[in-house]
C-alpha cells in the first residue's frame, strides 16, 4: 500500500511540474516565435492564444510523460536497471510520445518545414536537458543529506 501511495505522490509531483513547465515553455516559445508560428497549425498557433484543446492535449501529454518519469526514475518498478539506462529509455520514449502528439494533434504538420521540426526537437532536447539537470541536482542533494544522516547515525551508534 505504501509503495502505491508513494508512486501516486511521485506521479502527482511530476505531473504538476511537467504541466506547468510545458505551458510556460509553450507560452514563451509562442511569444518568441510569434511571427513564424502563425502558419503552423495546432498548438503553435499561439499568436491567437492557446486553445482549450491545446491545454487538454498538453495535460494528457504531461500525464503520459509523468507516468514514464515515475515508472523509470523511481526504484518502485525498475530498481535493478541502472539509472543511466532508465534515463536513456525515458528520453527515447519521451521523444516518441512527443513526436506522436505533434503529429496526431498537428502541433506541427507533417508537411511543415524541416526548420519547424528542428526547432521542435531543439526545444524538446533543451527541456529534457533542463529536467535531467534538475533531477541530477536533486539526487546529489539527497545523497549528501542521506550520507550526513548515515554518518551521524554511525557516530551515535559507535559513541
Amino acid at each position: 500500500m505504501d509503495e502505491k501511495k508513494s508512486a501516486s505522490k511521485i506521479f502527482i509531483g511530476h505531473l504538476s511540474t511537467t504541466f506547468i513547465a510545458s505551458v510556460l515553455a509553450i507560452t514563451f516559445t509562442g511569444m518568441w516565435l510569434v511571427d513564424t508560428t502563425r502558419e503552423h497549425g495546432g498548438l503553435f498557433r499561439l499568436s491567437e492564444g492557446l486553445a482549450f484543446e491545446g491545454i487538454l492535449q498538453i495535460f494528457v501529454w504531461s500525464c503520459i510523460i509523468s507516468g514514464l518519469v515515475t515508472a523509470l526514475t523511481s526504484d518502485i518498478w525498475f530498481s535493478k536497471i541502472m539509472l543511466l539506462w532508465r534515463v536513456v529509455a525515458l528520453m527515447i520514449l519521451a521523444v516518441a510520445v512527443s513526436v506522436g502528439f505533434a503529429i496526431m494533434f498537428r502541433w506541427l504538420p507533417l508537411d511543415a518545414s524541416w526548420e519547424a521540426w528542428a526547432t521542435f526537437l531543439v526545444f524538446f532536447i533543451a527541456g529534457f536537458g533542463g529536467g535531467l539537470v534538475a533531477m541530477i541536482a536533486k539526487t546529489k542533494i539527497e545523497d549528501r543529506r542521506f550520507n550526513k544522516l548515515l554518518s551521524e547515525y554511525k557516530a551515535k551508534k559507535e559513541g
